[in-house]
């Protein structure tokens, strides 16, 4: 199976904020890596994107939802704000969605929902999340 986009990065903005300024966020930072390393292991630049520009008062965007067909992992950044968060629940939904109609959650016995756990979180939240 074909996808134009190698990952999608699903998070909470709040936990992207700087710790200083002129500081990038935690996310930021994420993405950069995951894109030089990924990029590294492929022997092309890596598809990675993320929601850069919305927050909690936008109509959740279709435009993110029509990018999901086309994107072969998400990666859910779970924090204590993410797992509260409507929009990052729709996202991780929609996602599971599209990709049971584009190949399944499982390809190739590889999982194509990943999380991050950047802070400490009850388990039970954890298991919601899935």
């Amino acid at each position: 199976m074909g996808f134009d986009k190698d990952l999608f990065i699903s998070y909470a903005h709040l936990d992207n904020q700087p710790l200083a300024e002129q500081q990038p966020g935690w996310v930021t930072r994420l993405h950069a890596s995951l894109a030089a390393m990924l990029s590294m292991r492929l022997g092309h630049p890596a598809g990675i994107w993320r929601d850069s520009k919305l927050t909690g008062s936008d109509i959740f965007a279709d435009e993110i939802v029509q990018q999901f067909p086309k994107t072969a992992l998400v990666l859910s950044v779970l924090t204590p704000r993410y797992l509260e968060s409507d929009w990052c629940e729709r996202e991780i939904r929609e996602f599971c969605k599209c990709a049971e109609n584009c190949g399944g959650l499982v390809i190739d016995n590889k999982a194509r929902v990943l999380k991050v756990i950047k802070t400490p979180v009850d388990n039970e939240e954890i298991g919601r999340a899935s």
